[in-house]
């Protein structure tokens, strides 16, 4: 996958933490910067293990064969998982689910822990995606770079436009994840499927 489509990916599922760390925000009497620091590690290291684990497994099973056309496999994953996700943020979108506001002192990392695995699941597909088309070299230092730089991006930007402007902007997270997704979906269907460009 090129540089355009791993920033399209990793930005759009990112857009999902955003949108759980706004709800967070909105509740904070306070942003400390202990917390706010421990809630960005904890975001950048699961997003690292899930990707780079699902990178090495599946690269893996292309280098020794495991799997005929790993590369054409690799490219039918990540448009499912791009399509599905971006139904699934569209879906988180207009449901508009209900927030039970209490105020809190402190960040509770904590309670975002499913929420943010659950999204880093998605960060593992993708990963198995990059290992099965067999992404290298500079493409990986890029995913690093990426994934480093946004998931410090949502996470402090989450909190702090939820701690200013409470939770309702996560709606429009979730709609410019989606499209984002969706985007890199339909360049990877048009450059390796139609190869159109």
């Amino acid at each position: 996958m090129n540089w355009l489509e791993n920033i399209l990916i990793i930005a759009g599922i990112s857009l999902d933490i955003f949108a759980s760390m706004e709800i967070e925000g909105a509740m904070l009497a306070v942003v400390k910067r202990k917390s706010l620091v421990i809630a960005c590690a904890l975001v950048t290291l699961l997003q690292m293990i899930f990707y780079f684990g699902g990178y090495f497994i599946c690269y893996q099973i292309a280098e020794h064969g495991l799997l005929p056309q790993a590369e054409n496999w690799g490219y039918v994953i990540s448009i499912i998982v791009f399509a599905a996700v971006g139904v699934r943020l569209l879906v988180k979108g207009i449901k508009k689910e209900f927030v039970n506001e209490k105020r809190q002192d402190n960040l509770e990392v904590g309670k975002y822990i499913r929420i943010i695995c659950v999204t880093s699941c998605y960060t593992l597909a993708i990963g198995c995606a990059c290992g099965l088309v067999g992404s290298t070299g500079l493409s990986l230092w890029c995913n690093f770079c990426v994934i480093l730089i946004c998931s410090v991006l949502v996470t402090v930007g989450g909190l702090y436009t939820g701690y200013h402007f409470g939770f309702e902007t996560k709606t429009v997270a979730y709609y410019v994840g989606a499209i984002l997704l969706w985007a890199a979906g339909i360049e990877i269907l048009c450059r390796v499927v139609l190869h159109i460009f």
